[in-house]
Order: C-alpha cells, then sequence, then structure tokens
C-alpha cells in the first residue's frame, strides 16, 4: 500500500471513528438518563393491577389485588398491652454496640438481632419496609425523591382498621408518605437543620403515652443520620450523637417500661466511614434489632428489615400489613402456639401467591397451587419461579448483547488489519486508561461501585461530573501513551513533520479512544444481558447497575475526548525524540 494510500485511509478513519465515537458517547448518554429514570420512577406491579386485573381501590390503602382483599385473616390477640417501635436512623450496628449502653442493657434482657437492610440502603425506602414489610422492589419507593403516599400499608393503618390505638412521634415527612395525620397522639417535627431534635421527639412521645397509653407507639429519631452526613460514620461527632441518643433512650424506657410493655429498637441504615450510604457495605446494611419487654425470648440471631413489621404486628395483636413480604422474627418470642402465627401464615402465603401472578403473568387469583403450599416449600417455589423469568428474559436480551460484543471484536480486527502498531499502541492506551481512572476511583477517591459514593443526594451531578472529568483525562493519558509507543514499533525513525503523516496520528488518538468505548460498551453489554435497561417487576443488583451506570458515564464523556484527543497525539507526533531522530536521518 502506497504512502499516499494510507494517508488516505487514515483520514477516512479519522473522520469516521471520530463520528462513532460522539454517536456512541449520544447513545451512552440517552441509556445512563434512561437506566436512571427507570430506577427513580419505577411503579411497583405487586401494588398496580396487571392489565388483566379489574382495578379495586381503596382509598385507605390503594389497589388490593383480588387474591390479597380477601378478608383479613384474624390476628392473635395481643401479646403486649403497649408495643414500642423506635427507628434511630442511620445507626449502625457497631455503634449501637459501642456506644449506646441503654441498648447493651436492652439486650441482656431480650433478643440482640442483626437484621439485613435492602438496597437501595436509602432512608424513604427503607422507612418504608420497616412500617409496611415491603422492600423497595415491592413497595415501589426506590429513592429519598419519591413524592406522594406511599401504597402498602403501614403497620399504624392495619392497626387502625381494627380500632387499636396508635401514637405517632416523627418527622413531618410521615404524613405525605403514610397518612399520618396531626393530631393528639401525632407529634411530626420539622427535618432538624443544624440542631438536636431527639431530646424533643422523646419528650413528645413521653406526654402522649402519659396522656393516652397508646396500644402501639412509632418513634422516629432524626439526630444520628444527620450526624453521619455531616461528619461520616467513623468520626467522634457520629459517636456523641449516638451517646445523646442513647441518653433519650433511656428516658424512653424508664418512662414506658412495665410488665407489659414490649420494646422493638432498629435501624433503617448505616453509614460508610465518610458519610454516605444507599450501597451495599457492611457497615450501611447491617442494622441492629434490639428487641425486649413482654413475650421476649433472650438470645441473638439474624434476619431482614422486612421481618419488622410482621413482628410488630404479632405483638400487637394486629394484622400483617397487606403486601409484607417477610414473616415475624419467631426467635424473638417466647411462645410458640400456632394462634399467635397464624394470621401472619395465612397473609405470607396470598403475599407469596402474589408475587408469583407478577412473575409469571398469569391472571389475579392464580396460582392456586402457589397459596396451598406450606411457607419454606413456597419461598422456593417462588425463587424458582423468579429464577426462570429471569432466565428466559435473559436469553432473549442475549443475542443483542453478544452483537456488542461482536461489534467491539470486530472494531479490533480492522484497527488491526489498518495497522498492527496502532493496534498493539492504542491497546496500550486503553489499559493506562483503566489503570490511571480505575486508580484514582478505587485508591485515591476510596470509592466503590456503590451508591453510597455520594453522601446525599444532592451530590450527584457533581459526583457523575467529576467521573466525566477523570475520565477525559485519563483518556488523554492514554491517548498520549499510544503516540509515546508507536514510534517504538518501528524498525527505524520515520520523521513526520511532512502532511501525509498527520492523518496517522490523528486517527491513532481516535482509534484508542473508540476502543477504550468499545471495552466499556462490553461490559454495559453484559449489565443489559444479565438485567436489563427496563426495570418493570425486579430491581437489578445496585452493585452492578451503579457499575454500568459509571461505565456509561464514561463513554460519554470520552466523547468530548475524542474531540481533544488528536491535539495531542499530534503535538507528540512532533516531539518525539524518535520521530526527531527520523528528521535528521532523513
Amino acid at each position: 500500500m502506497s504512502q499516499r494510500t494510507r494517508s488516505a485511509l487514515s483520514w477516512v478513519l479519522f473522520v469516521l471513528g471520530s463520528v462513532a465515537c460522539v454517536a456512541i458517547a449520544y447513545a451512552a448518554y440517552t441509556l445512563a438518563g434512561y437506566s436512571w429514570d427507570q430506577v427513580v420512577s419505577y411503579r411497583s406491579p405487586y401494588v398496580t393491577p396487571l392489565a388483566s386485573a379489574s382495578t379495586e381501590v381503596s382509598s385507605s390503602v390503594g389497589y388490593v389485588p383480588p387474591i390479597l382483599s380477601a378478608k383479613t385473616p384474624a390476628p392473635g390477640a395481643a401479646l403486649t398491652t403497649q408495643t414500642v417501635l423506635v427507628i434511630v436512623d442511620g445507626m449502625r450496628d457497631d455503634i449501637s454496640r459501642s456506644a449506646m449502653p441503654s441498648l447493651d442493657t436492652l439486650r441482656d434482657y431480650g433478643s440482640d438481632m442483626v437484621l439485613t437492610a435492602p438496597q437501595p440502603a436509602l432512608s424513604y425506602p427503607n422507612w418504608t419496609t420497616i412500617l409496611t414489610g415491603a422492600p423497595q422492589t415491592i413497595s415501589g419507593v426506590t429513592t429519598n425523591w419519591w413524592e406522594g403516599p406511599v401504597a402498602p400499608p403501614t403497620i399504624m393503618k392495619m392497626a387502625a382498621s381494627t380500632r387499636t390505638s396508635v401514637a405517632v412521634v416523627g418527622p413531618e415527612d410521615f404524613e405525605e408518605l403514610y397518612g399520618v395525620k396531626r393530631g393528639p397522639l401525632v407529634s411530626l417535627r420539622p427535618w432538624p437543620k443544624g440542631g438536636y431534635l431527639s431530646s424533643t421527639l422523646v419528650n413528645d412521645a413521653l406526654r402522649i403515652s402519659k396522656e393516652s397509653t397508646p396500644a402501639l407507639l412509632v418513634i422516629h429519631l432524626p439526630d444520628l443520620d444527620e450526624a453521619g452526613h455531616e461528619h461520616g460514620g467513623d468520626s467522634e461527632e457520629y459517636r456523641e450523637v449516638a451517646k445523646k441518643i442513647d441518653a433519650d433512650l433511656g428516658r424512653l424506657i424508664s418512662g414506658l417500661q412495665g410488665d407489659s410493655t414490649t420494646f422493638i429498637i432498629t435501624s433503617d441504615h448505616g453509614h460508610i466511614g465518610s458519610g454516605g450510604h444507599g450501597g451495599w457495605e457492611d457497615a450501611v446494611v447491617a442494622v441492629p434489632a434490639v428487641i425486649t419487654g413482654n413475650a421476649v425470648a433472650m438470645g441473638m440471631g439474624t434476619g431482614t428489615l422486612e421481618q419488622i413489621a410482621p413482628t410488630v404486628a404479632v405483638f400487637a395483636g394486629i394484622p400483617v400489613p397487606t403486601y409484607a413480604t417477610g414473616t415475624a422474627l419467631r426467635t424473638v418470642f417466647t411462645t410458640s402456639a400456632p394462634g399467635a402465627f397464624a394470621a401472619q401464615a395465612e397473609q405470607h402465603r396470598r403475599m407469596t401467591a402474589r408475587q408469583a401472578e407478577v412473575i409469571t403473568d398469569e391472571a389475579p387469583g392464580a396460582p392456586i397451587w402457589l397459596k396451598e403450599l406450606g411457607k419454606r416449600d413456597a419461598d422456593a417455589a417462588l425463587a424458582s419461579l423468579t429464577g426462570s423469568r429471569l432466565a428466559a428474559e435473559r436469553a432473549v436480551r442475549l443475542p443483542t448483547s453478544l452483537l456488542i460484543v461482536g461489534a467491539v471484536f470486530a472494531l479490533f480486527v480492522a484497527v488491526g488489519v489498518a495497522s498492527w502498531r496502532a493496534l498493539v499502541s492504542a491497546s496500550a492506551g486503553v489499559v493506562v486508561y483503566y489503570a490511571l481512572y480505575n486508580g484514582l476511583f478505587f485508591w485515591v477517591h476510596g470509592y466503590l461501585w456503590s451508591l453510597s459514593a455520594f453522601n446525599t443526594e444532592t451530590q450527584v451531578s457533581a459526583f457523575m461530573n467529576g467521573r466525566m472529568a477523570e475520565a477525559i483525562v485519563a483518556a488523554l493519558v492514554g491517548a498520549a501513551t499510544a503516540a509515546a509507543l508507536y514510534p517504538f514499533l518501528r524498525r527505524a525513525p520515520r520523521a513526520s513533520n511532512e502532511r501525509r503523516h498527520l492523518s496517522g496520528w490523528l486517527a491513532l488518538a481516535t482509534a484508542t479512544v473508540l476502543l477504550i468505548q468499545a471495552t466499556l460498551a462490553v461490559q454495559v453489554a453484559w449489565y443489559l444481558w444479565w438485567w436489563g435497561a427496563t426495570i418493570t417487576w425486579i430491581l437489578p443488583d445496585f452493585k452492578w447497575a451503579f457499575k454500568a451506570d459509571l461505565d456509561m458515564v464514561q463513554m460519554t464523556a470520552l466523547g468530548a475526548a475524542a474531540v481533544l484527543a488528536p491535539a495531542v497525539t499530534y503535538v507528540i507526533g512532533r516531539v518525539h525524540p524518535r520521530v526527531r531522530a527520523g528528521r535528521t536521518n532523513g
């Protein structure tokens, strides 16, 4: 191939490659936005009718599918005169054991549990999990941007349906989210802005209990979460606020304890050392549950946050919330009488059948066979159905993902056919890109593929913009690496100050950026095969969803890098010592 022909081919590759880089960047930007919106705007199919279902509306609990709308199973008798549920927002399990002696005292006389919180491990979603027994896939509450009432009924609504007296003390958010109306038994206060609110809330709870003695008292204490966000979960400030809250918990317990009072103290999530939460880290998803009082067994155990609402329901003698997926923490009870758990067993069978309806896309009321199974077998059958549907959907998506992988392989082959030196150099640039970008991400910043990486929702844009800036810098360094290596792959130096060599240097930059985008596309293709772009009936694993979004953010930023990188390779081509030696020899 003549030099003129090679130069013309390089110009073609440069132009087409640049267009392809920008087009890929736009596609990645669009897909990333769509992927993010799928999580934020997710609406649960479990609490809305299927296409074939008739709509039934209840102003108190929202749509109830026929399989769940039969007469609510009668709960067993209350095991306690007063059940007190305390949610300490943002309380890590380790801090509850090292800085909160009141909780340690309760552990000595009751059940010491560690529960796993579902993801995203954020406040609104996991308040909802605690109060309804429904995780995010079921409730539809996936972020703190949720607006309007939550569809699944809470333990407060279930108690009210049986005329059980209920008191609520907590943030104003409870009014919009859970329909809690202000009144003599309700104290809702603004979220604290730099102050300390827990003492006031505990005072409110003691006052309300003294005036009315509610059978169910729900208290939410927000200050530890604020300290975690502001100072971090490993900070001394976080520890000091935990101690203050513990002192207030001590006052609450002293004021309410009695022969027939049960306390359930838990948290919605923890905090990582730097303050964020939402992800899968142990410090975030491992939360304490301290349960003590009448009918409570002593011991230790594990469970899930979804089990709190059914546990409260059994103690208080109220119906289990309609959409709860968990069952009561059986080991915390001194009683094993079947009557105490019969209602929750029936609710669990109905909810399992409802999940099966959605997963199999069957008409409401089916599958009857699942309702007839015992709890263990029903759960196993539901897991099997879930696996089968995921496998079927992945089989449908596989050809598209393989097509993306095939296109990437073809791209590498095309670059190699055009110039094996360019392929080797560009591949070296790809390696440098990943080393630099991931070095900054994992080691310099200390991030993980986790929603906990940004401390609050207000930092999402800044976080993503930072990753885009670093992707551009890493790509330019990768392009510079490719340009620096390329001349050494020739047997003898060759001058590049002639115009016909310009296109080759420009095309090398484009090839490097395009190959980086291509390798990121393979990773996104894996995610799209495994979980898909559209969320319809199950939320993805958010570790991999977060990584996929970061991959698409990088691909977006590389569109700008494709514009800037040719200048880098051109300059290096002008000043490279081996190229300059070629000019001297020539």
